[in-house]
């Protein structure tokens, strides 16, 4: 079991998932679509690569376990905020 590409794996699903988690409302099917190809991207090295189904498999579990971890202790509590809401203050203001 290569342990390096569990973890390099991982922390990028990882990123991905808490990405989707984070994106407003209105682009989460952009950033979704994103994700898709990138984890299809992930999908075909692994496939590439021979023998490292188990690594890849292992890996979206765990990034799945941390990314609802991130999301118990994080996201319920901050939901990601709406461009409409967003208000620059200039030196006129």
């Amino acid at each position: 079991m290569d342990l390096n590409y569990l973890a390099l794996i991982s922390v990028l699903v990882t990123l991905l998932l808490v990405m989707i988690q984070r994106a407003e409302t209105a682009r989460r099917r952009l950033v979704g679509g994103f994700v898709i190809i990138c984890l299809l991207i992930i999908r075909h090295n692994a496939f590439i690569k021979g023998d490292l189904h188990e690594e890849t498999l292992l890996a979206f579990v765990l990034s799945l376990i941390l990314s609802s971890l991130f999301w118990l202790l994080v996201g319920r509590y901050n939901p990601p905020g709406n461009s409409d809401e967003i208000r620059v203050i200039g030196m006129d203001d």
